[in-house]
């Protein structure tokens, strides 16, 4: 039996986010890159500024550069003769959001979560929309493969800062907090981060036991 989170959404989706680790190769403790899931569910990544070589250069600049913001990444709805489908991602992302970004579109196609329509991302270009609880599945789902339970558990645990974490799972703050938060352990994490602090802060005791300040008078 795995250990689980204390929520019950991150009890629903961490066996799924085992199942994707497992089909990635990684072992414990191993961080898993999403590109290699991408290939092994059927995603064909594609630069970004390849698949928009033949639009206008207005339209180019409009989604790489003025509404960059606006887009994370998205399957186009036809797949290719070979059957996979092509994946692009915005490449102006900073590359730790592109990883939760590339696994939300692996985790749609691992679930065979069926699309709701098309989502314009410019004229001519479109790709696949999603039901929000498909889509809250699949970020949450993500976001636990990257951050599996059973190592991120301990890192809380032990009140190891957020950006700390971020670092040694190679993810953003962002996507730390959604995770302590999404798994009900904020209080956990809270508690030990507030008693770690505090004994960070308490004065060296002596051989005696007693701090070296409590003896200390007027001289």
């Amino acid at each position: 039996m795995p250990f689980l989170p204390f929520s019950d959404q991150g009890k629903s989706w961490e066996p799924i986010a085992l199942e994707l680790r497992r089909l990635s190769g990684a072992r414990n403790g191993e961080l898993v890159e999403p590109a290699v899931l991408a290939e092994r569910v059927g995603l064909e990544l594609v630069d970004a500024h390849a698949a928009l070589e033949d639009f206008p250069e207005a339209d180019r600049n409009h989604l790489l550069v003025t509404a960059s913001d606006s887009w994370s990444g998205g399957v186009l709805p036809k797949p290719l003769p070979n059957g996979k489908c092509i994946c692009i991602i915005n490449p102006n992302h900073h590359r730790r959001r592109n990883r939760i970004t590339l696994m939300e579109e692996v985790v749609h196609i691992h679930r065979k979560h069926k699309p709701t329509g098309l989502r314009d991302v410019l004229p001519g270009l479109r790709v696949r929309d999603y039901h929000k609880e498909h889509e809250a599945e699949a970020y949450g789902v993500g976001a636990a493969v990257l951050l599996p339970w059973s190592q991120f558990y301990h890192l809380l645990d032990a009140g190891t800062p957020v950006a700390e974490i971020a670092e040694a799972f190679d993810v953003t703050e962002a996507l730390v907090q959604y995770r302590i938060k999404i798994t009900a352990a904020t209080n956990l994490h809270r508690n030990r981060l507030s008693r770690k602090t505090s004994s960070s802060k308490m004065p060296p005791t002596t051989a005696a036991g007693e701090s070296e300040t409590s003896g200390r008078g007027a001289a």
